[in-house]
């Protein structure tokens, strides 16, 4: 076991990582249906039904995120205010539980001292409006129609690969991308990976390898153990939506 390893693993003990974290599916799972054929898959490909949930991410106070999304084929402006922990931080998983949904029929919310209000939600420039906060009233613009953040293309979803690590891994119209934080406190190490940079550095002290950056069914192949253990591998979501 390397010093890295040892250094990570110290962190907490294997037992109560395995319990708490494992590999979270943060996002519904879609009901089965019936198989398509190859040609007819080929040709129309199935969007992820997990982008229904997705969209863009901010964080509004209290613990809790909004995530904007502004599609006209799924009743247009949405805000999701959902609960994060903490340490939450643009980039980190935000499939929470849902507190509340603002809409075209439900504009108004009260959550956690905070009011929410979807400003102009039938026309041009939608809006969220928060106040209650100690900053003060903030406006936060709802995604522009026709863009990915519109309708929920990026999907994230998080992974712990041992030695007290947890991969941040996201898929969207730019491919996959992958960053690593410490399961006890959050704080970020390492860098990143994605298509143009889909390896870690040797200096990063373990092994992080996008496989097939390029194609439908991405990885992450990891190694926290350092040589003579095998690697293991995490598949990346599937993207909310298709070009």
């Amino acid at each position: 076991m390397s010093a890295f390893a040892r250094h990570r693993r110290a962190l907490l003990t294997a037992s109560v990582l395995l319990t708490a974290l494992g590999t979270t599916t943060v996002l519904p799972a879609a009901t089965a249906s019936a198989a398509p054929t190859v040609a007819a898959a080929k040709a129309t490909p199935k969007p992820n039904p997990a982008g229904r949930y997705a969209g863009k991410a901010v964080a509004v106070g209290k613990d809790m995120v909004a995530v904007l999304r502004n599609d006209p084929k799924a009743g247009g402006p949405e805000a999701w205010i959902r609960a994060v922990p903490k340490n939450w931080r643009s980039g980190d998983p935000y499939m929470g539980r849902t507190l509340a949904k603002l809409d075209r029929g439900h504009v108004t919310a009260a959550q956690r001292g905070l009011s929410l209000r979807l400003v102009d939600p039938k026309g041009s420039k939608p809006a969220l409006r928060v106040t209650g906060a100690k900053g003060g009233p903030r406006t936060y613009a709802l995604p522009k129609v026709g863009t990915p953040d519109a309708r929920g293309c990026t999907v994230i979803t998080e992974s712990f690969i041992g030695a007290g690590t947890v991969a941040v891994l996201s898929n969207g119209l730019s491919g996959p991308s992958a960053f690593f934080k410490d399961a006890g406190d959050g704080t970020r190490f390492a860098g990143v990976v994605n298509r143009a940079h889909p390896s870690l550095p040797k200096s990063a002290g373990f092994l992080a390898q996008i496989v097939d950056p390029n194609g439908a069914a991405p990885k992450l192949r990891t190694n926290m153990e350092g040589g003579g253990h095998p690697a293991s591998t995490t598949p990346f979501p599937a993207p909310g939506c298709v070009k």
